[in-house]
């Protein structure tokens, strides 16, 4: 990807302070990001940021996937959850954006091995008797039907019978994944939780990992029953400003950079205190910065276009103040 444009007539100097203006982006920029004219890959020549790919795409690919302390001890603590066997359920939360789908998708990498059946769901808006059709659909990986399976007494013997024939008799571990898993009603978390009763006297046949927003936890709580089986638990907070720094210098060089980071010292420090250090903030941030750089073959990300895209974000209600984020 190469990034080409010439310098822009419409951009002043300083503003009325005296301070490096911010970027204006005009219309014809705004056409180009809209019909997506960007140059990653293609014959024009080196003279801006060269990229293979977008390296801001708010997507689970785990080649992109960032080691941050916090990320790194989330990993570590579910990898150790599963390998256990024997801890029931585990409970990853963490606020809106910090990376808590992309954890889960490396984690069920990890897990992709004969040992382990994973089941795996991106968000939970179903009553327990629709999530056991779909685990029991992925378990065997072929679609069970309502029609075959009606009522909740047939799908758990169903379930178990299952459990019984892939898991326990050929010594294999069941680990269940359910993102968004705020979206729960009580009575559902506590129908789940009941499956990991299914067990032997020396062995549990599965873990259960409930992965959602930090009102899950209170949620939790006030289920008593709940709440005690639940062996791990782990919030996974916002990025430092070091952090932030680091997650950017690796995304762009999973993306293919060549030459040196795009960003100066002042953008990081304004894209940290504009994202509040959250991976999904600072990747729509970027994204839209290094479209701008596309569009005008800038080599250097500095303060100003930072600057003017979040003031951008912030006028049409698009970003939070990092001051009133949750914490």
């Amino acid at each position: 990807m190469t990034v080409n444009a010439t310098s822009d007539p419409q951009l002043p100097l300083q503003d009325s302070h005296n301070r490096p203006a911010a970027a204006k982006i005009n219309v014809q920029d705004a056409v180009d990001l809209a019909m997506g004219c960007l140059a990653y890959g293609d014959d024009r020549p080196d003279t801006g940021i060269v990229l293979r790919e977008q390296p801001f795409d708010n997507t689970r690919d785990t080649n992109y996937f960032f080691a941050s302390s916090g990320h790194a001890e989330a990993l570590s603590r579910l990898s150790f959850l599963v390998e256990d066997r024997n801890m029931g359920i585990g409970l990853l939360t963490g606020e809106i954006g910090c990376g808590k789908t992309v954890t889960r998708t490396m984690l069920h990498r990890q897990l992709a091995k004969p040992t382990h059946i994973v089941v795996s769901l991106e968000n939970c808006l179903l009553e327990f008797d629709d999530l056991l059709l779909e685990i029991i659909s992925q378990m065997r990986g072929e679609r069970a039907t309502s029609a075959e399976l009606p009522d909740r007494y047939s799908r758990l013997a169903t379930f178990k019978q299952t459990l019984m024939r892939q898991v326990a008799e050929s010594n294999r571990h069941l680990v269940i994944l359910l993102d968004e898993a705020q979206q729960l009603s009580p009575a559902s978390i506590e129908s789940l939780k009941s499956l990991t009763n299914i067990a032997s006297e020396r062995q549990n046949f599965l873990t259960l990992i409930l992965i959602g927003q930090p009102e899950l936890r209170n949620t939790i709580r006030q289920l008593r029953q709940v709440d005690q089986r639940v062996s791990l638990r782990y919030h996974l907070n916002a990025m430092s400003f070091d952090e932030t720094r680091r997650y950017l210098e690796h995304r762009l060089q999973v993306a293919g950079l060549q030459g040196p980071m795009p960003f100066d010292t002042d953008a990081v420090r304004l894209l940290f205190e504009a994202s509040g250090g959250v991976p999904r903030e600072i990747n729509r941030i970027c994204k839209l910065a290094l479209d701008h750089a596309s569009t005008h073959d800038l080599a250097l990300l500095d303060a100003a276009i930072i600057n003017s895209v979040t003031d951008d974000l912030r006028r049409h209600g698009g970003l939070l103040d990092p001051c009133v984020m949750p914490s």
